[in-house]
């Protein structure tokens, strides 16, 4: 009995999907056939690489740069402008997306911050990059955000989903996307490298990560589950948005929080090699974690 409703909801997802792919088949056969714009599907991993671009910038700013090895900045540093500038490619000639005004200089800022602290990594200066690196993961925050609401404004009602919430989802789910990402990539620094570092950096980043997990979890049950069971429920929730939500929550929250408890006892070990094979796999689900909580605001208009 206790199967019963889960049984009967995946059934109802299969039917729904055998119809949609029966009225594919005859739009294709009347020549009745509309490919989607693919707007939509570019401007979520634009907000997703703006998203990793700002989590580079704080995990290079919480790390002490006297540390950790030049190359690991610089690595980070590499990668946050060629997603900057494939992102702002990316967005001006394939999603068309009109940049002006603020916008347009937020953008610009970015590539100049993340260049300078790439160029200062190369010469050593090692405080003026951690500078660099914060203000570019603010104006990521602010560029990333901005393109979601600029995507979803059209379908979204006034004054939800909180200001405040969405904010703190970007920026937090930011901190992981890019802090797990740093992670795994200081983790092979030190079977390259490991040597010219202690453990404490390491460390440093998984605690770090931790409690951005936590803040993330707390931010998801305050500004979406919470308004969901309260003054905002939707009755009845679609099944394929179930599904999202119980991604967005075990595959982005629960198996990740248990994947830190995990890394941090390698850490304490000095297993760098374990830890960096499960960041691999955590950095992963983060991702899908952080795609399903964005799409769950368009279909639900609550910050997941």
């Amino acid at each position: 009995m206790a199967l019963e409703k889960p049984i009967k909801s995946f059934v109802r997802v299969w039917k729904d999907v055998a119809t949609c792919q029966d009225l594919m088949v005859q739009c294709r056969q009347a020549d009745v056939w509309v490919r989607p714009e693919p707007g939509y599907t570019v401007r979520m991993i634009l907000v997703l690489l703006f998203m990793i671009v700002a989590g580079i910038g704080l995990a290079q700013v919480v790390s002490d740069p006297s540390q950790v090895t030049l190359r690991w900045l610089r690595l980070g540093g590499l990668i946050a402008v060629t997603l900057s500038l494939v992102a702002l490619a990316t967005a001006r000639w394939y999603a068309r997306i009109e940049w002006s005004g603020p916008l347009l200089i937020a953008g610009g800022l970015i590539v100049a911050t993340t260049t300078t602290q790439l160029m200062t990594v190369q010469v050593g200066k090692r405080t003026i990059q951690r500078v660099a690196a914060g203000v570019g993961c603010a104006l990521a925050i602010i560029v990333a955000r901005s393109l979601f609401l600029a995507q979803l404004g059209e379908y979204l009602e006034v004054g939800r989903p909180s200001s405040i919430g969405l904010l703190a989802g970007i920026a937090l789910g930011a901190g992981l996307l890019g802090g797990f990402l740093m992670a795994m990539l200081l983790g092979h620094a030190y079977l390259t490298a490991g040597s010219e570092m202690t453990q404490t950096p390491f460390r440093r980043l998984v605690i770090m990560i931790a409690c951005l997990l936590a803040l993330r979890a707390a931010a998801s049950v305050l500004f979406g589950v919470v308004p969901l069971l309260g003054e905002h429920a939707i009755e009845p929730l679609r099944p394929w948005t179930m599904m999202t939500m119980v991604a967005r929550f075990l595959v982005g929250l629960i198996v990740p929080a248990v994947f830190v408890y995990m890394i941090y006892d390698c850490v304490q070990r000095r297993a760098n090699q374990s830890a960096t094979g499960i960041l691999y796999v955590a950095t992963v689900l983060v991702v899908i974690g952080e795609a399903a909580a964005l799409s769950l605001v368009e279909s639900t208009d609550l910050a997941f």
